[in-house]
């Protein structure tokens, strides 16, 4: 069908995309471009005719008498201004994309919540740059920024008295109105919108214009920009819009808010004002012969999807999102959202994260029963510091402790702080794998009148164990003594170099005589994250990394890197290989912990060696479970996100409680601020119920989130460094000594090995030391060394499992 005269005579004025129009609209379009480039090498002359012809609209317009005081004006007005050639550099923040490692989008950073990408003119949908040209200014490729009669009609309005002085800007006014402007309407501003729309002009081709017209206006929704605003309300990119898309698209501008198509009544699937913008918006392509009447009566018939903007706000892994965005403002400020327009992957598995998601909640709602209504999982790359899964809570949504991210939220860390005790005595040299310890009580003077003696777990004596069993069946008073042998600020040292960043600040740091820290009874505790990257120092045989939830960062306009993750670069060993080996092994031989948690439990994976070691928070506010392979470590808690039932900030809450004989100081659990006549503070409050051990709580959650994160994985373990010697057994059941250890006499079980010629055993307690203890010898069962087999020094199980 050939085209009607007026619709081959507008589509000569160049208003359509090059690269998608026909040849002759784009002989038209270089014939336009060509007539532009000769009149520029005139520029002098073609802004002396612009200037006076600004003075005659402003003569018009104000009414003022005479030419020289209309250009005096205009100097005047120009003198006020910016620069115009900065306007290219003056592009609004662009979106930010996340990425997890596989590539998959997870969250956009924007600056105050409006999406902005930009888009080259080429790229754009010619239907996009018709409707807009059509209905914002016909006459965009013909005239110059300013249009006279426009101008004028507007400055005789205003004159009488009959509107402010609107309804006459071009596309390049509008373009140095939002780029330069303040947004109050004005005839003041409506001359130097003008006066910058011909300084536009003098230094940007009409397409460069179009693009940073289309770059930079509101679209509604949150948008700012055509290829926002396509992917905000249609979730595609500006080049894929049709033409009934583009011209919903295109009539926005106009008043974007009272316009914004999802603005509309239940009985309603688009904003009336919107359809009828569009409506306008077609007639206009009509009007200017770029679309027969068939084809913008089907446009407006088409039906139209909208989507919110904050669908796609909604983040995935929201807890990790927010520490990836923490970890930005911590080493680039806001660079990332301002300018921004970054592309990063970060770290996280999303199959491992999806993993977590739902084996976390479910094991918590299986023990709700003991009280646990939260918890949370970090699970990390132990070679690399990658972190590859974090759930800081169990229903993010949940408008009572959602918004609470335990993974970076300290806790008492209990019994799990010891594997850094014990890492800290087997470097020392002074004690081994065969170090012979007295479970017994022992008092430490801590400087309080009544002195420290702890208790084990279950408050019972289990006789002499060996080092390798002390560990593993988490006694305390053995921990207790090996602590205050070592030293607190060497074992605070080695915490700190692995990775517990809790303990930098002065104030955090345990004092010398602190002999319950290595029980986890810290001032601040430390968070899962911290306890994932410091025992994942021991599971990379020593090496520590940094947690490392950004893989790789690109700048997307130039594609250049500004940053790559490189884990050899940024590991740095601050624990021996050999005694980083030596604590993998303890902690992985089931037969070590046999005598506290029993065989087979669910310390233990069905297919593949594994290290974990459990612990349980003072009064159990919380408990833990940490364990590794060589390729994957995961820290399991569960807890309650208020500590207390109580509602301590209400004085006659705290007077009624102390008047029921209980201490406000102390975790209440609901049952006991119910029984007092009180109403708990939330649904999740109080210390995890009878006793609740992370045998029972996190550890069965630990070990079903490792068996399916491991499924179908290679089995692999540690090889043996060659600087660790190998006794008393093969492979993995010997027991295994630094180089000269190897044949250390056994001094000392009461208290711990400290060689001193003058004094063998030290005693650091107010009570006179036991009588002197044979040297023990393994059993053939498990090697507890008191040869009944069971390490508990009755010859009777123990009832509890260990913290």
């Amino acid at each position: 069908m050939s085209q009607p005269k007026n619709l081959r005579a507008a589509r000569r004025a160049g208003a359509i995309n090059e690269t998608s129009t026909p040849s002759p609209i784009r002989r038209a379009r270089r014939r336009a471009q060509t007539g532009r480039r000769i009149r520029r090498s005139n520029r002098p002359t073609r802004r002396g005719l612009r200037i006076a012809l600004v003075a005659v609209a402003l003569f018009s317009a104000l009414g003022v008498a005479g030419v020289a005081v209309v250009y005096a004006a205009y100097q005047n007005y120009r003198g006020q201004l910016p620069d115009a050639a900065t306007l290219v550099a003056m592009e609004p923040p662009l979106d930010t994309h996340v990425y997890a490692r596989d590539g998959r989008l997870i969250a956009t950073f924007t600056d105050g919540g409006y999406h902005h990408e930009h888009v080259a003119l080429a790229d754009v949908s010619s239907w996009v740059t018709q409707a807009t040209v059509d209905t914002e200014d016909r006459h965009f490729y013909e005239n110059s920024s300013w249009d006279l009669p426009r101008i004028v009609k507007a400055g005789w309005e205003n004159l009488r008295g009959n509107g402010s002085a609107g309804g006459a800007s071009t596309i390049t006014e509008q373009l140095a109105k939002i780029s330069f402007l303040t947004p109050e309407r004005s005839f003041d501003r409506k001359v130097k919108q003008v006066i910058l729309g011909i300084e536009i002009e003098n230094n940007f081709s009409k397409n460069q214009i179009l693009e940073m017209y289309l770059n930079r206006v509101d679209y509604g929704n949150h948008s700012t920009g055509i290829e926002s605003a396509a992917k905000d309300y249609f979730h595609k990119s500006s080049k894929d819009l049709d033409l009934a898309e583009a011209s919903m698209l295109a009539g926005l501008p106009q008043a974007p808010t009272q316009l914004n198509p999802l603005l509309h009544d239940a009985n309603s699937t688009i904003n009336p004002a919107a359809k009828e913008r569009q409506r306008v918006v077609l007639q206009a392509m009509v009007n200017n012969g770029h679309l027969t009447q068939q084809q913008a009566d089907i446009a407006f018939k088409e039906p139209l999807t909208f989507h919110d903007a904050a669908e796609l706000d909604a983040v995935w892994a929201p807890h990790f999102t927010e520490y990836v965005k923490e970890y930005l403002d911590a080493h680039y400020g806001s660079a990332y959202v301002k300018p921004g327009g970054w592309e990063i992957t970060t770290s996280v598995d999303p199959t491992l994260q999806t993993l977590a998601e739902t084996v976390l909640p479910d094991g918590v709602s299986k023990i709700a029963n003991q009280n646990a209504h939260d918890g949370a999982l970090v699970s990390m790359d132990p070679k690399t510091g990658q972190i590859l899964a974090m759930l800081g809570t169990v229903a993010y949504n949940s408008p009572d402790f959602g918004q609470f991210n335990e993974a970076v939220n300290p806790f008492d860390p209990g019994s799990t702080i010891k594997l850094f005790t014990y890492t800290a005595a087997i470097a020392s040299r002074e004690l081994t794998v065969r170090t012979p310890i007295d479970t017994g009580p022992s008092n430490f003077n801590d400087g309080s009148p009544k002195l420290y003696q702890p208790l084990n777990y279950d408050r019972q004596s289990h006789g002499i164990c060996i080092l390798e069993r002390c560990l593993p069946n988490s006694y305390n008073v053995p921990a207790v003594k090996v602590e205050a042998h070592v030293g607190i600020n060497l074992i605070t040292n080695l915490e700190i170099a692995a990775g517990i960043s809790t303990f930098i600040d002065p104030q955090n740091r345990p004092a010398p005589n602190q002999y319950s820290a290595t029980l986890g009874g810290l001032y601040r505790g430390i968070t899962p994250l911290d306890l994932a990257d410091g025992a994942s120092t021991i599971a990379s045989l020593g090496v520590h990394h940094d947690p490392a939830p950004v893989l790789k960062i690109v700048d997307r306009a130039t594609s250049k890197v500004l940053y790559a993750y490189d884990a050899a670069a940024s590991g740095r060993r601050v624990v021996p290989q050999n005694v980083a080996y030596i604590i993998t092994e303890v902690t992985s031989n089931d037969a070590n912990r046999a005598a506290a948690f029993g065989a087979h439990g669910p310390l233990t994976l069905p297919d593949r060696r594994v290290s974990a070691k459990t612990g349980t928070a003072e009064n159990f506010k919380a408990n833990w479970t940490v364990g590794w392979t060589p390729s994957l470590l995961t820290v399991v808690l569960v807890t309650n996100p208020r500590q207390t039932c109580l509602n301590t900030l209400n004085l006659n809450d705290v007077k009624v409680a102390q008047q029921h004989g209980l201490d406000p100081s102390t975790p209440l659990l609901p049952s006991d601020v119910q029984a007092i006549g009180l109403k708990p503070v939330g649904p999740a409050c109080g210390p995890l119920t009878n006793g609740l051990a992370a045998a029972i709580g996190a550890a069965p959650i630990w070990n079903t989130y490792m068996t399916k994160a491991l499924q179908g994985k290679p089995q692999e373990w540690y090889t043996r460094p060659p600087d660790v010697v190998a006794q008393n057994g093969s492979d993995d059941n010997a027991d295994f000594f630094l180089p000269g250890t190897e044949n250390q006499p056994l001094i000392c079980s009461y208290y711990a090995a400290l060689f001193d010629p003058n004094n063998k055993c030290l005693y650091m307690g107010t009570t006179a030391p036991p009588p002197p203890t044979p040297s023990p010898s393994p059993s053939p069962d498990n090697g507890n060394g008191n040869g009944n087999g069971n390490g508990n020094g009755n010859g009777k199980p123990t009832p509890k499992p260990g913290g």
